[in-house]
């Protein structure tokens, strides 16, 4: 297993990037984070067509929703790229090859013990021994619990000391490790509030690039606690996205707007919140055969899967457009 080594006092030290959204990996990183804060990185404008460098489109991947695992949104869905400036972040895309490599990171060894203990803690918190012992290995004695985390703890500290005990008997992870499902979550806060977005154009548009480049949660995982995280952090961003479509369509910025409501129908299929913000922007631009196209084929999909029809909100929607 590898080991990491900090240089001498004022020298640059390694940051480690912890990954859980597509699956779990640990990254050592030389450079420094500018994503997911309060400016946006990379040199693209937002104001563009669809992303930098128009690379940004409607993703394909595991979503764990009926029709989510791959293929395209219903019409116009497209393979997903990731913006060149996301490999910056502590977000980088599972499924970009170049997010890793070549940028100063370097893939860590992690044992499966280390990679629970690692997880638990950057999704719930700091926890006690003890806690954290019961909750990783239920099914042993309190002894034999606490025996499996002193090992997985001790094989840890090949991983660049990810953990910390400030507190006496209290683990957490350390400063050092920055983690993806911050950035997804800050992203996702900025997008559903209003206010903040109005007043700050970089805020936006950096909702925008992570939120765009979200993964399921620990994808294989049938742990309780990972179940509840990725159901919480699943339903987060589908509103945030469907919260930032609308955003954007008030600033007339349609190409955008278009990518953030088609993902969030590529992430779940049969929401017909997604659907309708979809509806929304080609209404914003006055293209009513795609709107009447969209909500058709939503419809479809709908009578299709369960045996119902759109809400009258949908229908309504376009029934005032048309008339």
């Amino acid at each position: 297993m590898m080991s990491i080594s900090y240089g001498a006092a004022g020298e640059e030290r390694p940051t480690l990037r912890l990954r859980l959204l597509g699956g779990f990996l640990l990254t050592r990183e030389s450079g420094v984070f500018c994503c997911g804060g309060e400016s946006g990185c990379g040199d693209g404008d937002f104001d563009g067509a669809a992303g930098v460098g128009g690379r940004v489109a409607v993703g394909t991947g595991g979503s764990g929703r009926p029709g989510g695992t791959g293929g395209p949104a219903g019409p116009g869905g497209a393979a997903h790229a990731c913006p060149d400036f996301l490999a910056h972040s502590s977000l980088a895309c599972p499924d970009d090859p170049g997010s890793l490599g070549g940028r100063g990171s370097e893939p860590l060894e992690v044992p499966a013990s280390g990679q629970q203990v690692l997880a638990r803690l950057a999704l719930c918190g700091a926890a006690s021994r003890s806690a954290l012992a019961g909750t990783l290995w239920p099914d042993v004695t309190e002894a034999r619990a606490r025996a499996s985390l002193r090992t997985a703890v001790w094989r840890l500290n090949g991983a660049g000391s990810a953990l910390t005990d400030a507190r006496d008997g209290v683990l957490s992870l350390s400063h050092r490790v920055r983690v993806d499902i911050q950035d997804l979550t800050a992203a996702a806060h900025h997008a559903l509030s209003g206010d903040a977005l109005a007043a700050a154009r970089e805020r936006l548009r950096t909702a925008y690039q992570v939120l765009l480049c979200g993964r399921e949660l620990l994808p294989g995982w049938q742990q309780d606690w990972v179940s509840f995280e990725r159901e919480r952090l699943h339903q987060l961003r589908l509103h945030a996205l469907e919260a930032l479509s609308a955003r954007l369509v008030a600033r007339h910025l349609y190409a955008p707007a278009l990518e953030a409501a088609l993902e969030s129908t590529r992430v779940d299929p049969l929401r017909e919140s997604a659907h309708r913000a979809v509806v929304s922007v080609h209404l914003a631009e006055h293209n009513l055969t795609e709107a009447v196209r969209q909500y058709e084929t939503f419809r479809e999909l709908l009578l299709r899967e369960l045996g119902v029809e759109p809400s009258g909100q949908f229908s309504s929607m376009l029934r005032h457009a048309l008339v």
